[in-house]
């Protein structure tokens, strides 16, 4: 059985390959900026489904649907699903929600238990492999706090709407998110000159293959380039021998996000748990979780499936929808 994952996102199409009989698995990640032409979206899972190549089934999840390009969620989602069968074959498609697997049809009809799941497949995955822990995503633009209690997911929030409120949601990542989003003390310039993606070019933590996301003013990547745009944040023109000045500068921001971070997560553990429980990290950002806790009660994703390897960091969702799909089919 070959099944194809695919986490369908506003920004980023994430796609895992998995032959179960082999234990193979490919990965491939696209930026597709949805909110800037709707024909993205076709031509991008197009192109990666036409590299990636042949197999027996899709498993879909999906957060595009959130785009303002859309009038709303339903009509998000309708459009996906309808792409997505258009594309693949309605026989050979499944939508991921939260208890089953739906085909076209009922995907359509229950479109709202299809919104913004791509958290709740990673989740459910390692439900199956841990009873008590808290799982921690940190991506391009969100991080995912998700407590998983009894083998079982167990948010206090189901929707965005909810987890927002109970911060189990937080609009911040490490290549799209503002950087005043962190620096909330500081006097700045709240235009879109620089964002964190720049602070972690500068520390060297962002793989170049993962670094897919335009800059904010369509010039470098590279450290002086990134430089240049964290200054213009505080008013500044950029000078090479000044670049250990917003290196310094970048550190103290990398810090304030791991407090950030550190203190929604144990938040959420006294809330859930009466004893320390382990800590799972997943996403582009995990980095910032190894840092936080040294490898104390804490492991990454990939690390506790059995073939899964370092490099598939990034795809958590979409290799968690082909797996928990082989699972379902299994069952039928």
């Amino acid at each position: 059985m070959i099944i194809t994952g695919w986490d369908i996102g506003g920004a980023h199409i994430k796609v895992a390959k998995i032959n179960f009989e082999k234990n193979k698995i490919i990965t491939k990640q696209i930026y597709s900026p949805v909110w800037k032409n709707i024909n993205n979206l076709y031509k991008s899972i197009k192109k990666v489904n036409q590299k990636i190549g042949h197999c027996n089934y899709h498993s879909i999840t999906m957060t595009a649907e959130l785009s303002d390009i859309f009038l709303n969620r339903k009509k998000g989602t309708a459009h996906i699903v309808n792409l997505c069968s258009k594309i693949f074959g309605k026989k050979k498609i499944y939508f991921y929600n939260k208890k089953k697997f739906l085909k076209k049809k009922e995907a359509l009809n229950h479109s709202k238990s299809l919104s913004s799941l791509n958290w709740h497949a990673s989740a459910n995955l390692i439900s199956n492999y841990l009873s008590n822990c808290i799982l921690v995503d940190i991506g391009s633009t969100t991080t995912d706090i998700i407590t998983i209690k009894n083998n079982k997911v167990n948010t206090k929030g189901k929707s965005d709407c909810q987890r927002l409120k109970s911060k189990e949601l937080l609009y911040i990542g490490v290549l799209r998110t503002p950087l005043f989003a962190i620096e909330r003390k500081k006097n700045l310039i709240f235009e879109n000159f620089s964002d964190l993606s720049d602070i972690y070019r500068i520390l060297k933590k962002i793989p170049k293959k993962f670094d897919t996301t335009p800059t904010n003013d369509n010039k470098g990547k590279d450290k002086h380039s990134s430089a240049r745009r964290v200054a213009r944040v505080f008013g500044d023109d950029y000078k090479k021998k000044n670049f250990s000045k917003w290196k310094n500068f970048s550190i103290k921001i990398k810090k304030k996000q791991e407090k950030i971070l550190k203190e929604n997560i144990n938040n959420i553990k006294k809330k859930n748990f009466s004893k320390n429980v382990p800590v799972i990290g997943a996403g582009i950002g995990e980095f910032l979780l190894k840092k936080i806790y040294k490898n104390k009660n804490y492991s990454s994703f990939y690390k506790k499936i059995n073939y899964l390897k370092k490099n598939t960091i990034n795809c958590e969702a979409a290799i968690s929808s082909a797996i928990l799909l082989n699972n379902f089919l299994k069952e039928k």
